[in-house]
């Protein structure tokens, strides 16, 4: 029997909240509706995609859909997804979860009290690339090496500074490589990340530079790079490797997977890659749905993005003295952002 398709609400109308719209498209939902604090905004998208611009308001007070994707600025995620779930919906939050691991903890409280998951929007753990990644690390044995890189020009869409995002480039570039590290880590075998150092060079300017070294219960180092380079063309991988193997994913610029120098998965389109499918926008909202309709576990949950914020905040928190080593689960202040934890005094 064919699967019912979800009606869709959008909760923001920016430029996240269109590249959903467009997988949604591409899986054949319908949008039914877009809000926005904008309503300005919320009409122009719903002009473009045949839906209903309302309010947040109106979303609340009637259900539209079956599913709510949240795609507003961070330091409002949980606050949006928290009423969207009070209000019977399946919600998906847009990364990062939330800007402070306070908001994140009360994230997944209103998770397991309404007895519904909430999907974290990690698109990347969804792609072609990354699933053949994650199907084939275990399979190599002990990684001896792990490390992901992510650099391109800072968003043109917003300031870099603006407060309601709560970090720069190691937030807001850095949820994405730390969520494939702590997901490649896990398939392999390596246990759970215990402590890191970071250092971040030129903090909250468009030129942020961070590197990470995340270290993990198997002993296995992982080194994590991001950065903002005005005018860079985006440069993405995550390369694993063992005594018997390696594993090069190529994200940015084409994504394709290497193993051991062949290749395993490359994409090949006339007019290049698929934003929303071959970088897993529409495979996470179909699986999240599939998994909803039978019952199985929700593939990336809320849990996995306070996870990721975890590192965040700790990795700026070391930062912020000189690369101390910080102890995971981040023991130190739950309710200040990246940004705060950076500058806040020793």
């Amino acid at each position: 029997m064919a699967q019912r398709r979800p009606d869709v609400v959008l909760w923001g109308a920016g430029m996240v909240a269109g590249v959903h719209a467009a997988a949604c498209q591409s899986l054949d939902w319908p949008i039914r509706a877009v809000a926005s604090r904008n309503a300005e905004r919320a009409a122009q998208l719903a002009r473009t995609i045949g839906a209903v611009p309302c309010s947040f308001d109106d979303v609340l007070a009637e259900r539209r859909g079956d599913i709510a994707i949240v795609a507003t600025p961070p330091a409002a995620h949980v606050d949006d997804a928290i009423r969207l779930l009070d209000a019977g919906y399946q919600v998906v939050v847009e990364a990062p979860i939330a800007c402070t691991l306070a908001d994140a903890d009360r994230l997944i409280d209103a998770e397991q009290r309404v007895g519904r998951p909430v999907l974290y929007s990690e698109h990347l753990v969804a792609s072609p690339v990354v699933d053949g990644l994650l199907a084939d690390v275990d399979g190599i044995g002990a990684l001896t090496h792990l490390s992901a890189r992510a650099i391109q020009a800072p968003p043109t869409w917003r300031a870099t500074s603006e407060s309601d995002w709560g970090g720069g480039a190691l937030f807001d570039l850095g949820v994405h490589p730390v969520g494939v590290t702590l997901r490649t880590a896990g398939e392999a075998g390596a246990g759970p990340p215990e402590l890191l150092t970071a250092v971040v060079t030129d903090a909250t300017t468009e030129r942020e530079h961070a590197t990470v070294r995340l270290h993990f219960a198997s002993g296995l180092v992982a080194t994590i790079v991001v950065g903002w380079q005005p005018g860079a063309t985006p440069d993405w991988d995550v390369q694993a490797s063992s005594a018997g193997g390696v594993l090069r994913a190529e994200l940015y610029p084409l994504p394709s997977l290497e193993h051991n120098g062949e290749a395993v998965v490359t994409v090949s389109r006339p007019l290049g890659p698929s934003l929303v499918d071959d970088y897993g926008y529409a495979p996470q909202l179909k699986r999240f749905w599939t998994n909803i309709r039978t019952g199985r576990p929700v593939p990336a949950t809320s849990q996995l993005g306070r996870q990721v914020l975890d590192v965040i905040s700790a990795a700026h928190w070391s930062a912020g003295r000189n690369a101390i080593e910080v102890p995971l689960p981040f023991d130190g202040p739950r309710d200040r952002t990246p940004r705060q934890l950076l500058h806040a005094a020793p």
